[in-house]
């Protein structure tokens, strides 16, 4: 039998829909995933296995093809692991339910069935709401904020048995994760508190009420990066969107950032390759100076 379940790829900050497909055929016990996996991928096989025994499901005498579909699109990490292990039940006739294609599955498999957040999975939400995702199925993530989006039910859920309950109709205990308020810890220096610069000031006022770039020159030493610096005090805050998209560039880097609406400051050296404004983020998330 063949079967079809929702899932979301990313190729950077850009997500799109992957269609989980799986075909049971009667024979040497195998899994063979194709679709260009990735190392992380192309190990789910072994995660799913054990996952699957934990809950008393045997793949004894079957092969099990999955295509992670489109094929041409490259795909990455472990968060396939919940889609394909749906995808072997519904192939195997162990999990009898209608899955609607705008009902999308994330998440890692543990050995035990449990079911773990992974690097990646904000951008792939926000990406399931742009595709026109429903419905989503995933764990959840205490580094993360709380979600909530219009037109998209997401169902945290820690394990897959209880995924395989939800979708046959039983009733599972719903997860409401606490909002606990989040004070930002981020060290800038504020608008006011800088004397004198009145025409500098003047025009980055200018600037952040019309949202226009902003270009100084002059000797070293003069203050153009002290005015940078605190130029995010006066910035508008930034929107539910524009937080979320920002802590999923931090999140794919895997830098951790604080939950905050306001705009983030950068300081590179005019010199400074891509490569080496990467790293100095990376260092900056490990130590904290000024």
């Amino acid at each position: 039998m063949c079967a079809k379940v929702t899932s979301i790829g990313l190729k950077g900050m850009e997500g799109y829909r992957v269609n989980v497909e799986v075909k049971t055929i009667v024979g040497i016990d195998s899994i063979v995933i194709v679709g260009l996996p990735d190392t992380s991928i192309k190990e789910s096989k072994e995660r799913i296995v054990a996952a699957l025994h934990s809950l008393g499901y045997s793949l004894s005498c079957q092969k099990v093809v999955i295509n992670l579909s489109p094929p041409e699109q490259k795909k990455n990490g472990p968060m396939f692991d919940l889609p394909m292990a749906i995808s072997v039940l519904l192939g195997l006739k162990e999990l009898e339910v209608q899955i609607p294609d705008h009902t999308g599955f994330l998440g890692a498999l543990s050995l035990d069935g449990s079911i773990q957040p992974v690097e990646g999975m904000l951008p792939a939400v926000l990406a399931a709401k742009r595709v026109g995702l429903t419905k989503l199925y995933m764990p959840f993530d205490e580094k993360l904020p709380i979600l909530e989006f219009e037109g998209l039910e997401i169902i945290y859920v820690s394990s897959l048995q209880e995924v395989i309950k939800h979708l046959s109709g039983e009733e599972i205990i719903p997860f409401y994760p606490r909002t606990k308020e989040q004070v930002a810890d981020i060290d800038f220096i504020d608008f006011q508190q800088i004397l004198g610069h009145s025409y500098a000031k003047s025009a980055l006022e200018v600037a952040a009420a019309g949202e226009h770039h902003v270009y100084m020159t002059g000797p070293p030493g003069c203050g153009k990066s002290l005015l940078a610096e605190s130029f995010s005090s006066i910035l508008p805050s930034l929107s539910n969107e524009a937080q979320l998209e920002m802590i999923s560039l931090y999140q794919l880097r895997g830098i951790t950032y604080p939950h905050t609406h306001v705009p983030p400051y950068r300081n590179p050296h005019h010199s400074a390759s891509d490569v080496a404004i990467m790293e100095v983020d990376k260092i900056r998330s490990q130590v904290k100076y000024r």
